[in-house]
């Protein structure tokens, strides 16, 4: 259980790897991808209405765009590589009652596909910021040591907040 003193503040610094090395410089900020499942509409007899009613554990397709400041020598091989993508980053906690601030490590793996290259422009006295966007098969998010999100769309695993909402299913087909 969290304690309820400490509220999280800010990501202090984070790193991008490409499964094996560690890519310095290509990013000052990654926008994480929404989790929308998939739904389809119920409306049966005896319903005032119709709802969406969400597919237990399955999502829709979901992309990551991760920006470079300026082409690299790494740009394309990144591209071109199935490796997964990992971003290591440090949290800062602030605790309420004794005013300290702590870190614990963020860690958010992503494998996928290479769905998008965007070389970006050629800007005298300026960046480029080229991107790459990597269609998600697999994501996991751990905080602290903990994971609290992993999904892996091939092998049917989701795991939200330590639950995974396949297991049964998973034994049932």
């Amino acid at each position: 259980m969290a304690n309820p003193y400490e509220i999280p503040d800010k990501i202090n610094n984070f790193n991008v790897y490409d499964g094996k090395s560690k890519l310095i410089g290509i990013s000052s900020e990654i926008t994480l991808p929404p989790f929308d499942p998939l739904t389809d509409t119920l409306n049966v007899a005896g319903m005032a209405g119709e709802i969406e009613s969400e597919v237990i554990g399955s999502y829709g397709s979901m992309k990551i765009e991760i920006p470079f400041e300026n082409l690299s020598d790494d740009f394309f091989g990144f591209a071109a590589s199935t490796n997964p993508v990992v971003l290591r980053g440090a949290m800062e906690i602030f605790n309420t009652q004794s005013q300290a601030k702590k870190t614990i490590p963020i860690v958010i793996t992503v494998k996928g596909r290479t769905m998008n290259i965007n070389p970006g422009v050629l800007k005298k006295g300026g960046k480029g910021q080229p991107s790459i966007t990597k269609e998600i098969t697999y994501i996991k998010l751990t905080m602290n040591g903990s994971t609290v999100v992993e999904l892996d769309k091939l092998n049917n695993i989701c795991i939200m907040g330590g639950v995974d909402l396949l297991a049964k299913i998973r034994s049932q087909i």
